[in-house]
């Protein structure tokens, strides 16, 4: 598989603002979305909403590595692969609390 490039840096100014809000944005739906299947499946069986959530977010996040060099994707790839790791994490501690 070939690896792109990284972006030329000195061609364009980086829009570090709309950047930043653009990655919330996707971190928080990532969130809240690993944690809906969470809450969907393990309603069923805790450790089963759990393997759910891994092989979404695995799934995906291993999909949207190989977007990380473009150039408006780029936001969006560290956004929810934030996301990806806080909603990962938020499923465990709510299955640690039993809920």
């Amino acid at each position: 598989m070939n690896t792109p490039e990284p972006f030329d840096r000195t061609a364009e100014p980086t829009p570090w603002a709309l950047g930043i809000i653009v990655s919330s944005v996707c971190a928080l739906f990532g969130a809240f979305v690993l944690v809906g299947i969470y809450e969907l499946i393990g309603g069923i069986l805790k450790f089963l909403g759990i393997a759910a959530v891994l092989i979404v977010a695995g799934g995906l996040g291993w999909t949207l590595w190989e977007f990380r060099y473009r150039y408006v994707w780029r936001w969006i790839v560290w956004g929810l692969l934030i996301g990806f790791l806080a909603g990962v994490t938020s499923s465990i501690a709510l299955l640690i609390m039993g809920r």
